[in-house]
């Protein structure tokens, strides 16, 4: 029978405790038939509960056919707790939906109706955080715009008695935000986004709390000074999120944590009431333990309501860097409380004098023991509080420390050339200030102190640019999750400065006991084979060796991990030789031992010694996730026992509740029971050591494994999905650079929040499919609305830990939807099958219709009346569009007279680029086919352009058109191939295949064209010319002064270049090229291919962003064109600047560049010198 339940880590009789409300011990007596019956039936139950996306009335169906149908040969007792557990069940969940109304109806007075989330994605979303733990859904998400519509929320929890959940980032590390209980609303500060002003006169910066840190940072760098929050969760977590946990991170170690540099912030309290919370006198540095920071806590009206006095040894305990484990803090609201005291909404911080030299440095360790990298953080935090005695003359602002087990899972490159192997211990230091001089004596100091040692190599960065290099590697750190599918236990302890190398040791200490632990195991397992012989000696040796290390018998500074590791693979290599019948379940043995073995891995913010221990953990295997919890607990009681603290940053949530102490819960209980009667606010966190329900992770290989057992269609393409998004991390680093992430608009359709949404939703996909055969539109609706919020630019690859391709995941699931007959857009479908059997020849046809419908549309549009336009959705009937060329390049240049043009006579040798101009460049806009060839022959190379139309393909794909796609491929393949051949055997080096569109350039890497020619490098048109046409001094200057605006597309313009930072370079180049001021406006143009027309719920969304975003970047005398790199852009640019009632023009990156070489009037002066000549091989004189 298919399995019809959850696919979560929890034990199925706690389900049917949940569920069914049967008393675990009784239920554990019952006949293990009628267990089995009651656990499918809570499972299935349960799997509506947690699962949005399920249909209510097909499990209530289900479940009724399968309890009439085995109820009538079960006991009495048996079938009336069972009966009474379902009928309570749906009374509950009723009464729950009833409510839901009437809450979404009383919301409806506060907020707007787009405020107010009730769709099944946003649910999932918000119902964990970066741990994957969840323990109730929320009710509803809403995302205020103002306090002062937090505040009338928060009366409304009082009045109508459910509880609220603050909700910043997602990227909480302890389940902080996971609702405990039911009738539970996520407060999302999402929209709350305003940075500004800042004030460089006082120093300081004022935010509201929906703020994402790295845009407050960046924001604060382009004014000249310094932000020093930066958590690692920076690209994700917010302001409010930030103050809520008193965040730090690696700058910390010299300008302290988040409470150390607020001037002041505003709430909202379980009571309603908007309160600020000033800082008095603040010092402009860390709070010292013999300090003592005062705090004012003012109404809105500005009377002082409190008064709190706090001493540097209070907020952090003696000896540790940092400390968040003092909840009540005297009583200061907000601050470190994890939202059990009120809602944060916006704050003020200092910010610092941004430094003007920087050094950073490598230190690596080689080696059995990270204990001298320990002794190293020890002697440096020495040094660092030496130099504060003497003045401060350089500032140690960061020092962080990872060991082996990250070296290897980031697959960390070694910089040092004087040892081999892999680094132990690898630890990143950065040295601010303002004199060279003394900061290279301090760089000598820190040689000094590591030379001491042995096998270390420090390596300093040659460059910023080298600097960015080495830190990239510790941005990367999330990737230890990937071994067990994106799932960890993630803490982090406080050491005490002098107890670091002991730690170390610990760690060490505890790996080899994991190690041993695991090998044990196997050992038993192969010992329990039919067929092994228990008189085998070498057998009985090893297990007994095994037990030793495992029990703690065996010292680490003995026998490693890694050798205790090895040793395993080998002796079960042996094992599988001597007995070969049981070779493949020996094999199988081994791949367990290896996936479930308790690893380890521990990084630093060592300046703090605040240790991030992370052991990533199979959440599909119970026995591997209750020894990792075991293995953690032994971590916080040691890190007790040392005389540090159980948590530096991350809080204390649910996941470490346990080891929260009684006197700071009782202290922040009375706190909390004072100001938060009703306990509106976050309920069931902080104040009691039992939690109501046992939170449960979603798992992906339950999943899998079901999928793939079954006798589903598309079954391959559904597990290829879940493979592939299955190690998110959840960290959120793709919020940053996806274009679908708009919070102001409540659009959060980011990787990290699709690939939550799309674990329910393909487990939905399954349970419908095997109870009704088929997917149901209601799923295939919220699959396309998934798909359709993805550009597939792979922008959020580039900044993903673990590399999980999203974009080429949506266009995975936009061929599964084809294949449904559900793609959505059934007239584009028609259209592009239309095209797509005669491309040559359909294409430039249709374009012409599409440029004489676009000319008379305007027409037609300026006689109807403005009202009428403000009703449509789509960009063809809500306003006039951008002028598209009649002419196409085929015509324009008459290829059919010859498609090879030179610069001169060829001659053997002539370098070529075979230029492939795509829809945008030479059918829509022949103008930007003329430019780039004109470029091409400009730099020296000798031009090819296939004579016919091709189309690259990347519409189809875009489509979930996979199979016309494949064709189109192999089209493509064959007749470029074709072209480069002949072209060699003219007598031409074919060195590039060129495009001047970043999608051209997606669907042409795909053709894997340099299998046959390897030697064939793509690139950007402008790519590839500018820097040729900067050394023969073609450049023309603009005037001095000048500004450029350039839109960064959302798929890379250039070809092997990092896709977020591709931008940059392109801005940096165009400003040296030109010497103008080159300004990036970044975001997506609105357009997206036919995005616009088919998806403009979405698209007009974003072009409205775009349309502020242009408007800041051109501001009120800008004189220039708004230059784009992607033909589909240029398109969507113009549509923004009519919607904007402006007459900028828009030209593509290489007719700007081409109009500066040649002149405006170089098209016609070059299309005339082209059809001067004729014949195979075209010789055009530029000259």
């Amino acid at each position: 029978m298919p399995h019809k339940g959850p696919h979560i880590s929890i034990s199925p009789d706690y389900v049917v405790n949940r569920i069914l409300r049967i008393n675990i011990d009784d239920f554990a007596e019952w006949p293990e038939s009628v267990r089995n019956l009651a656990i499918a039936i809570a499972e299935e139950l349960f799997l509506m509960a947690y699962n949005p996306f399920i249909d209510a009335d097909t499990v209530r169906s289900s479940v009724r056919d399968s309890f009439e149908k085995e109820s009538v040969s079960l006991a009495h007792y048996y079938a009336t707790a069972i009966g009474e557990g379902i009928t309570m069940f749906w009374s509950a969940h009723e009464a729950e939906m009833e409510f839901r109304e009437k809450l979404i109806s009383a919301l409806g007075d506060i907020l707007p109706a787009e405020c107010i989330l009730t769709n099944p994605g946003a649910l999932v979303e918000s119902a964990t955080d970066a741990t994957d733990l969840r323990m109730e859904l929320p009710l509803l998400v809403v995302e205020p715009d103002t306090t002062e519509q937090v505040a009338e929320l928060v009366k409304l929890a009082n009045d109508m008695k459910f509880a609220l959940i603050p909700r910043g980032g997602g990227s909480g590390m302890t389940g902080g935000a996971v609702p405990a209980r039911k009738r539970t609303l996520i407060v999302s500060l999402t929209r709350l986004t305003r940075v500004g002003p800042i004030d460089m006169e006082n120093m300081s910066v004022t935010c509201e709390a929906g703020a994402i840190t790295q845009t407050v940072i960046n924001a604060v760098d382009a004014a000249g000074a310094l932000f020093s929050v930066d958590p690692a969760s920076k690209q994700a977590s917010s302001i409010g999120g930030n103050i809520s946990e008193n965040a730090g991170g690696p700058m910390a170690f010299e300008y302290g944590t988040t409470l150390d540099n607020l001037l002041w912030w505003r709430m909202v309290t379980p009571t309603g009431e908007i309160i600020t919370v000033e800082r008095e006198n603040h010092p402009r540095h860390k709070i010292l333990p013999h300090e003592t920071a005062v705090f004012v806590v003012k109404d809105v009206s500005g009377g002082v309501r409190n008064v709190v006095h706090l001493r540097g040894d209070e907020i952090r305990l003696p000896g540790l860097g940092k400390d968040v484990t003092n909840k009540a803090l005297g009583g200061l609201p907000g601050m470190q409380k994890e939202g059990v005291d009120g809602i944060i909404t916006e704050a003020g911080f200092i910010v610092h004098p941004k430094p003007r030299h920087k050094r950073v440095m490598v230190l690596e360790f080689f080696g059995r023991s990270m204990h001298p990298a320990a002794v190293v953080v020890r002697e440096l935090v020495a040094l660092r509080n030496r130099i504060r005695e003497e003045g401060d003359y350089a500032h140690l602002s960061a020092m962080e420390e990872f060991n082996a087990k990250y070296v290897q899972a980031i697959e960390y490159k070694r910089k040092s050339e004087k040892y081999d192997g892999a680094p132990i211990s690898v630890i990143i230091l950065q040295v601010d200030g303002d004199d060279p001089y003394l900061l290279d004596t301090c760089v000598g100091d820190i040689v000094s102190v590591v030379e001491q040692q042995e096998n270390v190599d420090i390596i300093v960065a040659a460059d910023d640019k080298e600097g960015e290099r080495f830190w990239e590697d510790r941005h990367k750190l999330s990737a230890i999750a990937k071994r067990t599918s994106g799932f960890k236990l993630n803490e982090d302890v406080v050491i005490p400065m002098d107890r670091i190398p002991d730690f170390a040791l610990f760690l060490e200490q505890i790996n080899l006991e994991c190690t041993a632990a695991s090998y044990r195991h196997a050992l038993q397992e192969v010992g329990r084979l039919p067929g092994f012989p228990m008189e085998d000696k070498d057998f009985n040796r090893e297990f007994s060796q095994a037990s030793k290390a495992a029990s703690g018998d065996v010292a680490a500074a003995d026998v490693s991990d890694v050798e205790m590791a090895e040793r395993a693979e080998a002796f079960l290599e042996v094992l599988k030789e001597k007995y070969s019948h049981l070779a493949k379940k020996i094999s199988k043995i081994r791949d367990y031992m290896e996936a479930s073995r308790i690893v380890v891995a521990s990084h630093m913010h060592a300046g703090d010694g605040n240790c991030h221990v992370n052991i990533p953990v199979n959440s599909n295997d119970a026995q591997m996730l209750e020894e990792a919890e075991e293995v953690a607990a032994r971590v916080m009681a040691e890190c007790q026992e040392m005389g540090g603290e159980v948590s530096g940053e991350h809080g204390i949530g649910i996941t470490k509740i346990a080891f929260f102490s009684k006197e700071k819960m009782d202290a922040l209980r009375a706190f909390k029971e004072r100001v938060d009667p009703r306990d509106v606010m976050n309920p069931a966190k902080l104040v009691y050591r039992d939690l109501p329900v046992r939170p449960f992770t979603f798992s992906f290989n339950r999943l899998i494994r079901d999928i793939r057992e079954s006798g589903l269609p598309d079954k391959d393409k559904l597990i290829h999905l879940l493979t592939s998004i299955q190690v998110c991390t959840r960290c959120g680093k793709c919020k940053q650079v996806c274009s679908m992430c708009y919070p102001e608009r409540s659009m959060q359709y980011h990787p990290r929040n699709k690939n939550m949404v799309m674990g329910m939703l393909l487990e939905a996909v399954y349970y419908s499919q095997v109870n009704k055969g088929r997917i149901d539109d209601r799923l295939l609706k919220w699959m396309r609305d998934l798909v359709e919020h993805c550009t597939a630019c792979g922008r959020c690859m580039a900044n993903c830990p673990v590399k999980i391709p999203s974009g080429e995941v949506a266009l995975t699931l936009r061929a599964l939807l084809e294949h449904e007959g559900a793609s959505g857009h059934p007239i584009k479908g028609r259209a592009l099958e239309w095209l797509v059997r005669d491309i040559a020849h359909r294409a430039p046809k249709a374009a012409k219709v599409a440029s004489l419908g676009q000319k008379m549309q305007n027409k037609f549009l300026g006689f109807v009346p403005a009202v009428w336009k403000r009703r449509m959705q789509s960009p063809l009937f809500s306003g006039r569009g951008p002028k598209m060329g009649y002419t196409n390049l085929y015509e324009s240049l008459k290829l059919h007279r010859g498609a090879v043009f030179t610069p001169a006579e060829p001659a053997p040798g002539m370098p070529l680029a075979l230029y492939f101009p795509g829809c945008g460049g030479a059918l829509f806009y022949d103008r930007i086919g003329t430019s780039s060839i004109m470029l091409l022959l400009k730099a020296g190379f000798a031009v090819a352009v296939p004579p016919r139309h091709m189309c690259c393909g990347f519409p189809l794909l875009a489509a979930g058109m996979d199979t016309a796609f494949e064709d189109n491929m192999a089209q493509n393949r064959q007749y470029l191939a074709s072209m480069l051949r002949s072209l060699v055997k003219q007598g031409f080096d074919c060195k590039y295949l060129v495009t001047a569109c970043g999608s051209c350039r997606d669907g042409l890497e795909r053709l894997n064209i340099q299998a046959q020619f390897p030697d064939l490098v793509m690139r950007d048109v402008v790519q590839l010319t500018m820097p040729l046409l900067s050394r023969e001094d073609l450049r023309a200057p603009v005037a001095e002064g000048s500004r450029l605006v350039y839109h960064g597309a959302c798929h890379c313009e250039w070809a092997d270049v990092h896709k977020v930072k591709g931008q940059r370079q392109v801005v940096r180049a165009l400003g040296e090229f030109s010497g103008a001021d080159v300004v990036l406006s970044p975001g997506c143009c609105g357009e997206s291919g036919m995005g616009a027309m088919t998806s403009p719920q979405i698209y007009n969304l974003l072009r409205t962003r775009k349309q502020q975003r242009l408007e800041d970047a051109m501001g009120e005398n800008y004189d220039g064109p708004v230059v784009v790199g992607c033909p589909s852009c240029k398109i969507g640019i113009a549509r923004c600047l009519i919607n904007m009632h402006d007459k900028h023009s828009v030209l593509h990156v290489a007719e700007w560049l081409a109009g500066q070489i040649d002149g405006e009037d170089r098209r016609q002066s070059f299309r005339k010198k082209v059809n001067e000549t004729r014949g195979d091989v075209r010789v055009i004189d530029l000259k």
